[in-house]
């Protein structure tokens, strides 16, 4: 069964038979190079083409921006900590620094609840890590950069 609701005029024998999370298992199968970031990204995000594209891309409306970071953040984070293998769960957590990074940078807002400074030093790593793409170390930079200059406020606790 199709998850998109029926329209008027629709009838059901015209329904997809494929449900949108078992179309996402048969496209991942079809492509394995893709990490489960990207996939997860995608899946939250269905304009995003992977996880950097997620992340970078600012929206014009800043809360639906901000929205976007905190779920791409706590989605990054699941698979951070259950991820298939370690390589899915080291990806996982860069992104998830990032995720933090990007509303560090476009909203002057922690969106952790972890300690400010555990997440610069992550950011850090993120910075100066040459296997992650330059615009996630370039947003890492100026995340760090408005950290160091400037005082900021952490998000309310309903923005985990």
């Amino acid at each position: 069964m199709s998850t998109r609701p029926m329209e008027s005029g629709d009838h059901p024998r015209d329904a997809d038979p494929l449900s949108d999370s078992l179309r996402w298992v048969l496209a991942f199968g079809l492509e394995p190079e893709r990490s489960q970031v990207d996939w997860l990204a995608h899946e939250l995000d269905p304009a995003a083409e992977d996880a950097t594209d997620a992340i970078c891309r600012i929206d014009a409306d800043p809360v639906a921006d901000l929205e976007r970071l905190r779920l791409l953040k706590s989605g990054f984070k699941s698979i951070r900590r259950s991820g298939e293998s370690s390589s899915d769960r080291r990806l996982a957590a860069r992104y998830y620094a990032a995720s933090i990074a990007a509303g560090l940078a476009r909203h002057r807002l922690w969106i952790s609840e972890q300690r400010p400074d555990r997440v610069l030093e992550a950011v850090r790593d993120l910075e100066t890590d040459e296997a992650m793409p330059a615009a996630i170390r370039r947003l890492a930079r100026e995340a760090i950069e408005i950290a160091e200059s400037t005082v900021i406020e952490r998000a309310d606790r309903g923005g985990r």
